[in-house]
């Protein structure tokens, strides 16, 4: 059980950084909207791209996350009752 609490604090240790990165790729959109870069520009399609890659490994560790924390209650209960 420990195991598993320990890759559950792991996980939300990586998700939390992962938080932390995906907002400064926000930020730099942010940035480059403020400056006027033209949308279609290289700098912006980039921008774009590296959130965009950035929101979905976050949104599929918060997946595993999720499904790890679940399991993780349902063994403290089963061994509790």
């Amino acid at each position: 059980m420990d195991n598993a609490k320990d890759l559950l604090i792991a996980s939300a240790a990586r998700l939390y950084s992962m938080g932390i990165d995906l907002e400064a790729a926000r930020d730099r959109l942010r940035q480059l909207v403020e400056q006027g870069v033209p949308y279609n520009s290289n700098e912006m399609k980039q921008a774009v791209l590296d959130f965009k890659e950035l929101e979905r490994q976050w949104k599929e560790l918060e997946r595993e996350h999720l499904e790890l924390r679940d399991e993780v209650v349902k063994k403290l209960i089963q061994t509790k009752y």
